[in-house]
């Protein structure tokens, strides 16, 4: 039904969950040419409201239950200690608040589910550790590059 394919290496997502997304979306994913409309689709897309303040709006109910199984995979991976996406939840959650990291994650994970059920990509889980590892090296080079467009450098402090 999956054509060879093993969405259960996904984090947080059970034979059951998968069962249901799979009922509700299908193992067919052409009618979304990209991801961007797939999200879309499962109302787990960014609103195009987004000015950086908080609103009391809700999140529009979703049309098919499929974004809801994202959503309730993402609460698994937020309480996650071990699992990289869920670092990535606490990350945003910091800047934006729980309800904002949850629709976040949900949008992560429904991406890496449509990637590997349309195009066979595999996922492999390569822990917390080497996440914020990324994550520390990235925010490190992004911080040299400015501080030379306005002409310092950093220095490392002495141990």
């Amino acid at each position: 039904m999956t054509n060879g394919i093993d969405p259960t290496v996904l984090p947080a997502l059970t034979d059951l969950s998968l069962l249901k997304a799979l009922s509700e979306i299908g193992p067919d994913m052409s009618p979304w040419p990209t991801h961007k409309h797939f999200t879309s689709w499962l109302s787990l897309a960014p609103g195009k409201h987004s000015s950086g303040k908080r609103s009391t709006k809700r999140r529009p109910r979703t049309k098919n239950a499929a974004g809801t199984i994202f959503r309730q995979a993402a609460h698994v991976i937020a309480k996650s200690k071990h699992i990289a996406l869920g670092g990535f939840y606490r990350r945003i959650r910091a800047k934006s608040g729980p309800m904002v990291a949850n629709v976040a994650t949900a949008r992560k994970l429904a991406v890496l589910y449509y990637h590997m059920m349309k195009h066979g990509l595999h996922y492999v889980e390569l822990g917390l550790q080497r996440y914020e590892q990324q994550y520390k090296q990235r925010t490190l080079h992004h911080l040299q590059k400015r501080a030379r467009a306005l002409g310092y450098a950093l220095e490392p402090l002495p141990a």
